[in-house]
């Protein structure tokens, strides 16, 4: 076959994100998948976004991915969460239309420059000299190339497990990939095993929502990307919300011998954030009831996501379950949930490129890191894919700090600490989540991604006049004063907050007050809604952004020591044993990464930053 500078092996979300920056970038690539006509595909829940999802969702678009563009063109129910929080808090989240967004994702694919779709299975990646040369099919092709990138999921030696049926798979109906796991563990790759579940889905014609809650689409204009406009969708695919109960309960107690994950059939550890059913009702016993969101899957489609019973009963189990749900006493099982056993890659044998220590041109994101998520695999796979292509070009790599972006956090996390069930971004695993927002991801990483060539032209001009906007409503709110006799004094009563003195106050100093919004101050005409946000929550957060930026500077000099490349941990006697070992296996890139490297003692960091500034 035609050699190709990059090779993307697997079209999932990391996949998709990381051959679509490769070719963006200008460098042949070539994406191999055992189905193109499963592009893009979400084998779990038909939705993108949440807390500490969203915000990576806004951060590929502002960098130049595409999931924000094609979430919103697949978009059937968007609503904001987290309403009761600050609004720094709140995230969105879509229902998407599962086909639509593999439809759209394979389009775009197919008319990008520089990238070829290839339909097979990769069995093995070839390497000598620690250098990668090229990837062999099993159908006997074989492909020359100077870097790949693994992203595959839940595929390396996958099994499906229902009740005490156990078959290989990848995902249900899709063969496993054995080769390439054999593959990498014959490269040294230290790897391991995780699960995961999916749910039952239902016939949407079969369910009674008579009696359930209804969650409407939003009635504000909503959406992921910042390049796309804002709209609001009609009410047409609400999610509804029912319970389980103590007859649910029961059923699930008196038959937990019959589910691999309590017969002994599954022995890797799966989601804690997301567990199956059968594991929250074991774990909270005080619990009477759990929430089911009943997701709709496509605008043609009859199928319903049943959100919140992973489970992987035997059928006849699953039947008794669902139907003793209020709503679903009727409902048709079309599909059955599942769980899935697969080998994943430590991810500690990574820099924070997502390249492999030790193997130059190999590069991993996605599930094979030990991430679960649609959201956690897009973002490694576009700095997978930046970072692959600056390889090829011979460019410094990319790397985004956890001071930047919830992607930086990530990848931050699992190259640095590793993983000991699947990793789901959190917002709390983010020190600096009140600056990382969703809401100024473009802010924040416009200019990154127009410098790394990802972003447009035309986005990032789009950023900028937004961000010139901001900028100049916080000047004049800054600048403009009123004192005790202006009308406002009116509207500060009325929200029970001091009057002025005869000393008065800048307009930016009575939105920092709690009870005041920025409506009361100044007329919104002629200000976008994202500009009137931003400058509320700067406002409004003044005091944590300002203590946040410090800590964001001197994590940066810490960055900014580096660790060279060849050092020998062995050596360092000043080190504890257990030190130079945590350090010999992490491989830290600078004495930021190292100081976060869990089991490292302050006695060790300290040397070590001797040792470094000598």
């Amino acid at each position: 076959m035609k050699d190709y500078d990059v090779v993307v092996i697997g079209a999932g979300h990391a996949g998709c994100e990381a051959a679509y920056a490769s070719a963006r970038l200008g460098v042949s690539t070539a994406l191999v998948t055992i189905n193109l006509s499963e592009i893009g595909k979400m084998p779990c829940n038909p939705a993108i976004g949440g807390p500490g999802k969203s915000q990576i969702v806004r951060e590929i678009d502002a960098l130049g991915g595409m999931m924000g563009q094609i979430t919103d063109q697949s978009t059937l129910n968007i609503r904001v969460l987290n309403t009761s929080k600050g609004r720094a808090m709140q995230v969105r989240r879509a229902q998407a239309d599962r086909d639509a967004y593999k439809l759209h994702w394979k389009t775009t694919l197919e008319n990008t420059d520089n990238l070829d779709l290839i339909e097979g299975m990769v069995d093995r990646i070839v390497v000598s000299d620690h250098h990668v040369k090229g990837v062999r099919l099993r159908e006997g092709l074989e492909i020359r190339t100077s870097a790949v990138i693994v992203a595959t999921g839940t595929f390396l030696n996958g099994e499906v497990l229902i009740g005490n049926l156990v078959y290989p798979a990848g995902r249900t109906g899709e063969p496993p990939s054995i080769g390439l796991a054999k593959s990498l563990h014959d490269l040294g790759l230290r790897m391991s095993r995780l699960k995961t579940g999916t749910t039952p889905r239902v016939n949407k014609r079969s369910i009674d929502t008579s009696k359930l809650e209804r969650q409407h689409t939003s009635d504000i204009p909503l959406g992921f990307s910042f390049w796309r406009e804002q709209r609001v969708l009609p009410d047409e695919f609400p999610v509804y919300v029912s319970y389980t109960n103590e007859d649910t309960h029961a059923i699930i107690r008196n038959n937990l011998s019959l589910t691999p994950n309590f017969n002994g059939l599954i022995t890797s550890e799966g989601p804690r954030h997301c567990p199956s059913l059968e594991a929250k009702i074991v774990k909270f016993p005080e619990r009477s009831s759990h929430k089911v969101f009943l997701e709709p899957e496509g605008r043609d489609s009859a199928e319903v996501y049943l959100q919140g019973i992973y489970t992987a009963f035997p059928p006849d189990i699953q039947d008794r379950i669902v139907h003793s749900i209020v709503g679903l006493e009727h409902a048709q099982i079309e599909r059955y949930g599942y769980d899935i056993q697969y080998d994943y890659i430590d991810p500690t044998q990574l820099s924070p490129t997502l390249s492999v220590n030790g193997i130059d041109g190999l590069f991993l994101a996605g599930q094979v890191n030990g991430t679960t998520g649609y959201e956690e695999a897009a973002g490694q796979g576009l700095i997978a894919g930046v970072n692959a292509a600056r390889m090829v070009r011979s460019i410094s790599p990319f790397v985004i700090s956890r001071g930047e972006a919830f992607i930086g956090v990530m990848i931050d996390d699992l190259v640095t600490k590793g993983v000991t069930e699947p990793y789901r971004m959190l917002p709390s695993r983010a020190e600096y989540r009140i600056t990382l927002r969703e809401g100024n991801a473009d802010l924040r990483l416009a200019k990154v991604g127009h410098e790394i060539g990802l972003l447009d032209d035309r986005h990032y001009e789009q950023a900028m006049k937004r961000k010139k906007a901001i900028e100049r409503l916080l000047s004049h709110l800054k600048n403009e004063r009123i004192g005790s006799r202006h009308p406002l004094n009116l509207v500060l009563a009325e929200r029970g907050t001091p009057a002025l003195t005869d000393n008065g106050a800048s307009l930016y100093e009575l939105l920092r007050r709690p009870p005041v919004h920025l409506s009361d101050l100044i007329s919104a005409d002629g200000y976008p809604e994202d500009v009137l946000s931003e400058v509320e929550i700067g406002a409004k957060y003044s005091g944590y952004l300002e203590q946040q930026e410090r800590e964001i500077e001197r994590l940066q000099r810490m960055e900014k020591l580096i660790i060279p490349e060849a050092i020998d941990y062995s050596t360092l006697e000043s080190l504890s044993i257990e030190g130079r070992d945590l350090l010999s296996r992490v491989r830290p890139r600078t004495f930021g990464q190292a100081s976060r490297i869990p089991g490292v003692a302050q006695a060790d960091l300290s040397m070590l930053a001797i040792i470094l500034r000598q």
